[in-house]
């Protein structure tokens, strides 16, 4: 029965406040439901109160039998509501193409839900447990293989486990499971790897081999190893962007490619990404070089706002990166070059300035980390010379280099 409590209003004149408890929330939350209800006026004291009750008794009659329906209809919904529909017919419209995610992300996601949604197949979401996300996981590290026939790396096993939790995450948001399953799954451990990154002296021989390489390839492979630039703020770089007088190139835009989209032009991928950062005389060298070359072909076009590396004939379209990778992977094994990417030279460029006496802060600015530590993490290495250098330092400084008998 609802509680009853009265009170009068500035007027003098007696209202009644109505509470009634109507069960606990998705987080066992108590919860109280109350309105205020105010008699006809001609009405004594006694015959409001009376008039109080019925109309308590009404109210929360009506409010608990609009509730049993919503309850009702949410739970005809759920045992309707498999995994695949949410997914497909509500999550990656709401939550993946809403338009606040990039191409290759949506990309990425919807590869990976490729591989998800078959698995979990016609499975009410309600019924999704801890248990039957960890065969998952477990099935994709033991069994799961790539068209290529490999196994999924740590970090593609983790891909999965995130957008996961992403679909249960919102699930559980809209009221459309009472527990959350991935709750009960602990995040798959990514064993930290070694980053692929030339050697200072597999970078000079990297160096003297691309000398032979046409000028405008060999300006790509010099810019991405001596600027740290990803491959997409490579070749999105407009003849605008190269400073030659003060010596730098500034990073404004990315260049990605998906299936979906084609290639696009975009703002790079993080606010740190926007940077400006110095160019080696060497570089800049070359870039002066391809100038000359492009206002050749072009006689009567401002360059200014043409891509740096455009595509064969069309001066302001940017050429594929994708074509960039694979044409690199045949220079690579061609000349019999340790097994880079586009992307591992950015990893050499960093650790090649660490080596030479780069201080992190620098390197990371280059990079355009958002957090030193990520710089930290990912190229800060130590070897034994740097090992013996630092506790011959130590024992410098406290006199313990003489040994005593």
């Amino acid at each position: 029965m609802a509680s009853i409590s009265e009170k009068t209003d500035k007027n003098k004149c007696i209202i009644f406040r109505f509470r009634t408890y109507v069960g606990k929330d998705s987080n066992g939350k108590e919860r109280v439901v109350s309105t205020t209800w105010r008699p006809p006026p001609e009405l004594t004291k006694a015959k409001a109160r009376k008039a109080a009750e019925i109309a308590a008794y009404e109210w929360e009659t009506s409010l608990k039998a609009g509730q049993k329906a919503v309850e009702e209809l949410l739970e005809e919904r759920k045992s309707k509501e498999t995994f695949e529909n949410f997914v497909r017919e509500t999550w990656i419209p709401l939550c993946v193409r809403d338009g606040s995610h990039r191409p290759s992300t949506v990309e990425m996601y919807t590869h990976i839900l490729n591989i998800i949604v078959p698995y979990f197949g016609k499975i009410a979401l309600e019924d999704v447990n801890g248990i039957f996300i960890a065969k998952y996981l477990s099935w994709l590290r033991n069994e799961y293989r790539t068209a290529n026939g490999r196994q999924l790396a740590d970090k593609t096993i983790k891909h999965h486990y995130n957008i996961l939790r992403m679909v249960f995450n919102y699930a559980e948001k809209q009221d459309l499971i009472i527990k959350n399953p991935i709750r009960k799954v602990d995040p798959p451990r990514v064993v930290k790897k070694k980053v692929d990154a030339l050697s200072a002296d597999e970078a000079r021989i990297f160096f003297e081999a691309i000398r032979d390489l046409p000028i405008d390839f060999r300006t790509i492979m010099m810019v991405l190893i001596t600027t740290g630039l990803r491959r997409g703020e490579c070749i999105g770089l407009e003849w605008k962007d190269v400073d030659f007088d003060n010596g730098t190139i500034t990073v404004n835009r990315a260049v990605t490619y998906t299936k979906e989209c084609g290639i696009r032009v975009d703002e790079p991928k993080t606010t740190t990404s926007l940077r400006t950062i110095p160019a080696m005389p060497a570089t800049l060298s070359m870039l002066k070089e391809l100038k000359f070359l492009r206002r050749c072909q072009y006689r009567n076009v401002n360059l200014e706002n043409a891509f740096v590396f455009c595509k064969e004939g069309e001066p302001f379209s940017p050429r594929d990166p994708s074509a960039v990778t694979r044409r690199m992977n045949s220079f690579i094994k061609r000349k019999h070059l340790p097994d880079v990417s586009p992307h591992d030279l950015r990893h050499s460029c960093a650790s090649l300035l660490l080596e030479s006496g780069a201080d992190i802060k620098s390197v990371q600015e280059i990079l355009g980390h958002a957090n030193a530590s990520t710089t930290l993490n990912f190229y800060v290495k130590t070897d034994m010379k740097q090992m013996k250098a630092a506790t011959d330092k130590f024992a410098e400084e406290f006199g313990l280099k003489k040994v005593s008998v």
